[in-house]
């Protein structure tokens, strides 16, 4: 009946399906089927104990015993496992937080491949951190005899689901945030090209204003050489010499806001990629 347990133990963790590298692994389900497969291993554990009290001289008990032993090592072995990866993850993670630092200067093409490769890693890590707690669940199952293994199993896993869906909540939360981040500044980008055209032009109608200034005042000039005496012409001169001078002032408010305009742009934009840096060092 043991050993039977013990293979039927067996078969039904290898039923349960490895999580897809390119996908995330459906918790809830997986959960469930866990729920009822436990159970199933409560009723057989019941049965069995209902023999085991017959069977404490049985040679083929007390090889399940020193089996038992085996698997406890075994469970220390896994959980050492388990938590060597956790430091790997950890600091899989912080080399990442170093190197999204340098990414962030480069193209978004360069960042993205990066990003990839490090989900990948991730991933595969999680999927290894899967087996082996799942591999860990066997060995706990195993233990026929052992209600305070068993317990203290379904704990870690709880434990392990929580943090997971957490980490899971945290990053969805942290990918929105940088989404919005991201438009945000495209379009301070956009409102800063478009400043910066405007104030092309304002210059552009400065410098054509100001030479028309300068020709003016140098017809003004020959007008007065040339016809002193005329002094109605001379009044148009120098009405002509105010509408300039005065639509010369107009152009250089005009470029002053704009250059008040574009240096609120780029502080702007900057104080948005020091958002999405801090944004992106949180998502990693």
């Amino acid at each position: 009946l043991g050993a039977g347990f013990a293979n039927q133990t067996t078969v039904k963790a290898a039923e349960i399906k490895k999580p897809q590298a390119d996908s995330a692994w459906n918790w809830p389900e997986e959960y469930n089927a866990l729920l009822k497969e436990n159970e199933e291993l409560k009723v057989e554990r019941e049965k069995y104990l209902s023999y085991a009290d017959d069977k404490e001289k049985d040679p083929q008990y007390r090889a399940l015993m020193g089996e038992n032993q085996d698997l406890r090592k075994r469970e220390g072995q896994y959980q050492d496992k388990i938590e060597e990866l956790e430091k790997e993850r950890k600091e899989k993670q912080e080399r990442q937080e170093r190197q999204e630092k340098l990414e962030r200067q480069h193209q978004d093409k360069h960042y993205q491949e990066q990003q990839k490769k490090h989900q990948q890693e991730q991933q595969q890590l999680e999927a290894e951190k899967q087996k082996l707690a799942k591999e860990k669940q066997i060995s706990d199952a195993s233990r026929q005899g052992l209600s305070r293994d068993l317990e203290a199993s379904r704990a870690a896993k709880k434990e392990l689901e929580a943090k997971h869906q957490k980490l899971e909540t945290e990053h969805q939360k942290l990918k929105e945030e940088k989404q919005i981040s991201d438009a945000s500044r495209q379009g301070l980008s956009r409102d800063l090209e478009a400043s910066r055209e405007a104030k092309k032009k304002v210059e552009a109608d400065l410098a054509a204003l100001t030479a028309e200034h300068q020709k003016l005042k140098e017809e003004k000039q020959i007008s007065d050489a040339s016809r002193q005496g005329l002094s109605r012409d001379l009044e148009a001169s120098r009405e002509a010499k105010k509408k300039v001078e005065a639509d010369l002032a107009e152009a250089n408010s005009k470029l002053q806001a704009l250059e008040k305009l574009n240096k609120e742009l780029e502080e702007g934009k900057k104080l948005s990629e020091k958002e999405k840096a801090e944004l992106q060092a949180r998502l990693e």
